[in-house]
């Protein structure tokens, strides 16, 4: 195994723990509220009558954990019910989402292990990519609060809370590194062979695919309907996928991309698997949306998803090359 390979692996491996420690923290947030009790802000009544939430520092609202049925009969606003932090009914969506931010951050920004002549810089970078995507986050959710008659303030403003963090943290870090906090030398995103109509075509191809696939899925009714970004996803998937590989056939044979290719396809139906087994075992309770009574609505966004990771690992490991390399 060539020392890339192994960065790349370790890379993964680094990414899948953090992203499980990152879902595990919101699944404990999510088991403390309880079966059927839900998260409500506590709210005083000021002179005319009106409700406002009642804020520390300004920020994060006083919580209070009560039955469901009371905060139905007493028209409370709630914040949160069990499975609004991480999802744990969809996990395997949520977590592929926290693999790729993870990934993006460890394998692609800081170049892991790579070189540490900029970790300085590249540390001070996530550093603010951390408090961005927090303060992002919490501003969206008040204003959700302040602005919206909505009684599930979580739910409404991410579907769950771990999506937001994951994609704020995920977006945060590729504007920054195109800023060139912390650039390094990396392999290009779009290869170098590619001329400027071929982007062009390939943007567009990707967008045309995304729709018809998405609207195939939802067709088939294989797509979450709480979770509507299933478009999007597909679309940066596809020009991801272009991007790497190329938008001609013939190029995806050539080089080291065969072996690429595999390695997509042979880690995103290991992956899948995987997690319908986590399903399977823990009686539901921890959930990838596929396979269920109610169908498999979650394939859309499992597919799309680790796709993209994967796609991201093959590009790191120089599997996508058009040439080949010892």
């Amino acid at each position: 195994m060539n020392k890339r390979v192994l960065n790349t692996a370790t890379a993964i491996i680094v990414s899948l723990v953090l992203a499980a420690a990152n879902l595990a923290g919101l699944y404990y947030l999510d088991t403390s509220i309880g079966p059927g009790n839900v998260q409500v802000i506590e709210t005083v009544r000021d002179s005319d009558g009106r409700d406002h939430a009642k804020w520390s520092m300004g920020i994060i609202p006083e919580l209070n954990i009560v039955k469901d049925y009371v905060a139905r009969q007493e028209n409370m606003r709630i914040w949160a019910r069990p499975g609004d932090y991480s999802g744990h009914r969809v996990m395997g969506i949520t977590f592929a989402l926290a693999a790729i931010m993870w990934f993006v951050w460890i394998g692609l920004y800081l170049g892991f292990p790579g070189n540490m002549a900029l970790v300085r810089q590249r540390i001070l970078g996530l550093g603010i990519a951390l408090v961005l995507t927090v303060l992002t986050n919490l501003a969206f959710v008040r204003m959700t609060v302040q602005f919206s008659n909505t009684d599930f303030i979580l739910g409404a403003a991410f579907g769950y809370l771990s999506i937001g963090l994951n994609a704020g943290g995920l977006w945060y870090i590729t504007l920054l590194s195109r800023l060139g906090i912390g650039r390094h030398e990396s392999r290009p995103i779009i290869p170098a062979s590619h001329m400027r109509d071929e982007k062009i075509s390939a943007f567009l191809m990707s967008l045309v695919i995304a729709f018809i696939i998405e609207t195939v899925f939802r067709r088939l009714d294989l797509a979450l309907p709480g979770l509507t970004f299933d478009f999007v996803i597909w679309a940066v998937t596809i020009i991801a996928f272009f991007n790497y590989y190329g938008y001609i056939p013939a190029k995806w044979l050539k080089g080291e991309r065969p072996f690429g290719l595999m390695m997509v396809a042979f880690g995103t139906v290991l992956t899948i698997l995987v997690w319908i087994g986590i399903q399977h075992f823990t009686g539901g309770i921890i959930g990838s949306a596929l396979m269920t009574p109610a169908g498999s609505q979650g394939l859309s966004l499992m597919l799309s998803f680790w796709l993209l990771f994967w796609l991201t690992a093959s590009n790191l490991s120089g599997k996508t090359s058009p040439i080949k390399t010892r």
